[in-house]
């Protein structure tokens, strides 16, 4: 099953990269993935430089979310895009 990648916003550490909404399957939860920087944010409304992590110092699985899955962890009132 193909997976379509939803984005939330642009990242505000590289004012350049989409917040893509992927779920974190090791902890079981959403987190926001920039396409360009490769910065994280697990609470889409505490988006900040100083709430970042780098995904690539982090070590789980992940695979992009669903509309369900955006529904069902809380995050359906985010203007999502496709």
């Amino acid at each position: 099953m193909k997976r379509e990648l939803l984005w939330y916003k642009i990242c505000p550490f590289c004012n350049q990269g989409r917040l893509f909404i992927f779920k974190n399957l090791d902890a079981n939860k959403l987190y926001l993935h920039c396409e360009e920087c490769e910065r994280g944010y697990y609470d889409p409304s505490q988006i900040s430089v100083e709430n970042s992590f780098l995904t690539l110092q982090e070590d789980f699985e992940a695979v992009a979310a669903t509309s369900a899955d955006i529904k069902e962890y809380g995050w359906g009132e985010l203007e999502i895009n496709a």
